[in-house]
């Protein structure tokens, strides 16, 4: 009896040994447990989600594009090979230099010269020479007057580029000197010409420095700051003191980027100061802070912002204007608004024939809204709808006028100011369903309002001159065999007006029609032909400036 009962206590020490041993387990994992776990909202997603594989960050490339530039030329341009390639194409070519030589009658030639100097990874340096002239009998649209006459043109430019890459910045710098001589072909209407048919020379000397990033950093910045001096020949009269003067236009540009879309926030800073020698000209100046945050995912972007506008041409204008983009693909909406300052230098690229020793009065568009549907996804096929509206004061439109004084008419273009309200609505497609046949077609109608004038008040009836009121461009590009190119081009233009003697005055339709050809005959020659104009319609660029007749120009393109 005793050994039964010595037996049972053994048993039951032990069973409770094992109990406590078993409880004190479970205690260990349970607090395991509560030390692991954080009993939030975010750390419940470790016990009800599956477990997930980290996706890398993807940053955008650092695409490095050619160092050379390309002439201004017509559109056919395009087609022809020159020597600048994307870096990033395979293979790429080897060639340090390039001539581009073509020529036709009106003595129009078209040429280039190029070399790059130094070509590597870190260091580019390039140098380039650029003509393009003319010298032919053109005849006038209107006639009273003389029948024909000569317009000269003659452009030459030089050039020098150097980029260095450094980690996160590249450094951008060119010089460059422009010698343009032409003369003042307008129609006078039977009056003697004011410069009696001498050259103009006009020289504008360029020094450009910049910074870019290369790539995305935890502070990015860009900048440059761009300095011209101008000077020509001839003022109004062969007695008057030529213009002289320069300008400087200067930009600096802060932004901190966040996430992994290329958005952020930040800030650009620009000033535009135009200085001219004749006293009687008011010097300009335009300063502006342009904040804004930049949201963007996968098929979307918005960036929002305001331009704060410090403008100074003889009393101080302070404005803010908006300056906004929108896009959801394939949706986009982009509203703006600020100054066009018509400098010297601006409306020289506009017109050369504007009245010398003049300055176009700056205009300002209160709002500035463009925006449609762009659908690039379709195989072989894509297109965009669009339309905006633009309210200007102070819209310029240049004219052939009679001098208010003698009441004679001069050769110059003279600036007429409206206010005007512009809208718009338009079509582009483009179509590379066949693949040796690219064909884009764009449609674009225009609606004008015009309100006050600078003539006396109100002015019955004006229109928007010069502007035109329907435009439809067709550009297509068909490979037939390796190495030979074809191309077309058509441009129109109706609805044209202009405004003289008193009156507005319709000018016929631009009715361009242009083809051209391109053989490559190896990978570094390539001969071209083109013609342009070829239904040879007569038409006024600027009323009293007619455009050539048809004309034909053929050359080559080497790379050495």
């Amino acid at each position: 009896m005793r050994r039964i009962i010595y037996i049972i206590a053994m048993g039951a020490i032990m069973t409770s040994s094992l109990w406590a041993q078993s409880q004190d387990s479970l205690l260990t994992r349970q607090m395991e447990l509560d030390r692991n776990f954080n009993p939030t909202l975010l750390e419940s997603n470790k016990i009800n989600s599956l477990p997930t594989l980290r996706e890398p960050v993807v940053q955008k490339a650092n695409t490095n594009y050619s160092t050379w530039n390309v002439n201004a030329t017509p559109p056919l341009e395009i087609a022809i090979p020159r020597a600048g390639t994307i870096n990033t194409q395979i293979p790429y070519s080897k060639e340090r230099g390039y001539i581009y030589l073509s020529g036709g009658n009106y003595a129009n030639i078209d040429g280039v010269v190029g070399y790059r100097i130094l070509d590597k990874e870190q260091d580019k340096l390039a140098v380039n020479f650029f003509h393009n002239s003319t010298n032919g009998n053109i005849n006038y649209i209107q006639t009273i007057g003389e029948d024909k006459t000569k317009a000269n043109v003659m452009n030459n430019m030089g050039e020098i580029k150097y980029n260095h890459y450094f980690e996160k910045i590249v450094l951008n710098t060119h010089a460059s000197y422009l010698h343009s001589m032409y003369n003042y072909y307008g129609n006078t209407m039977g009056d003697l010409p004011q410069l009696d048919g001498n050259n103009q020379q006009v020289g504008i000397f360029n020094l450009n420095l910049g910074i870019d990033p290369t790539k995305n950093s935890q502070f990015e910045y860009r900048g440059f700051v761009d300095f011209k001096y101008f000077t020509n020949k001839y003022a109004q009269s062969f007695i008057d003191d030529p213009l002289k003067g320069n300008q400087i236009e200067a930009m600096v540009g802060f932004k901190k980027p966040y996430g992994t879309n290329d958005g952020g926030f930040g800030i650009d800073g620009n000033i535009l100061s135009a200085n001219y020698s004749n006293k009687d000209l008011k010097n300009y100046l335009l300063v502006a802070a342009k904040p804004y945050v930049d949201f963007r995912g996968d098929n979307w972007q918005a960036k929002l912002g305001a331009d704060v506008l410090f403008h100074i041409l003889g009393k101080t204008q302070i404005r803010v204007v908006p300056n906004v983009q929108l896009k959801y693909a394939p949706v986009y909406l982009n509203i703006k608004g600020g100054y066009d300052s018509n400098t010297f230098i601006d409306m020289f690229e506009e017109s050369r024939y504007v009245l010398p020793n003049s300055i176009v009065t700056p205009s300002f568009s209160i709002v500035d809204i463009d925006g449609g549907v762009e659908i690039t996804n379709l195989k072989g096929f894509r297109f965009d709808v669009f339309g905006g509206f633009k309210q200007t004061t102070d819209e310029h439109f240049l004219v052939m006028q009679k001098d208010a004084e003698s009441g004679l008419t001069r050769e110059f273009l003279t600036p007429l100011y409206n206010d005007l309200l512009h809208s718009h609505i338009g079509a582009r497609i483009q179509s590379t369903i066949w693949s040796p046949l690219n064909v884009a077609l764009s449609l674009k109608k225009n609606f004008y309002t015009m309100k006050d004038s600078n003539d006396n008040g109100s002015m019955e009836g004006a229109k928007a001159w010069n502007k035109p009121g329907f435009e439809a461009d067709v550009r297509a590009e068909l490979s037939i065999i390796e190495g030979l190119k074809l191309t077309l081009n058509y441009y129109l233009a109706t609805d044209r007006w202009t405004y003289y003697d008193d009156s507005n005055v319709k000018m016929d339709n631009i009715n361009d029609l242009n083809l051209g050809a391109v053989y490559q005959i190896s990978n570094s020659f390539a001969v071209n032909l083109k013609a342009n104009n070829i239904l040879a319609q007569k038409y006024d660029i600027w009323y009293g400036h007619p455009a050539q007749g048809m004309n034909v120009m053929g050359g080559f393109s080497f790379k050495f």
